[in-house]
């Protein structure tokens, strides 16, 4: 789970998020959540093992303003061999505020899709919503 402060810079000239910074909070908190369960990017991509956000969906539900406080919580909805689905809440005092999903792409060092490794691998699988 990643919390934060929404500051000015967040905010577009009305005065609420501007909608791309939803993105920005999510890729903090996955970020955060994949450490959180043993998986260091930048231990892997020294490895040659890089992970690619390949597509993202945004579904705005209440709008965010300066000074407000949010928690996003990211979990894994699915694994496959070479991508894995997260599945991102918004929320404000416990209140649902945005939802996302965003499907992540393991490639090597030129950009080729590659099979996760099997330790990166498991480690997802372990931490599934379903699993």
């Amino acid at each position: 789970m990643y919390t934060t402060r929404i500051y000015y810079q967040d905010t577009d000239a009305g005065g609420v998020v501007y909608f791309a910074n939803y993105l920005k909070f999510i890729e903090k908190s996955w970020f955060e959540y994949l450490m959180s369960i043993g998986i260091s990017i930048p231990e892997w991509e020294s490895a040659g093992v890089y992970m690619i956000i390949k597509n993202a969906s945004l579904d705005l539900i209440e709008p965010l303003r300066y000074g407000d406080t949010i928690t996003v919580k990211t979990d894994i909805s699915l694994v496959k061999n070479a991508y894995f689905m997260m599945s991102h809440t918004v929320t404000k005092a416990n209140k649902l505020i945005a939802r996302s999903e965003t499907k992540m792409v393991c490639i090597d060092k030129n950009g080729k899709p590659k099979r996760m490794p099997e330790d990166f691998r498991n480690r997802l699988i372990q931490n599934t919503m379903t699993g």
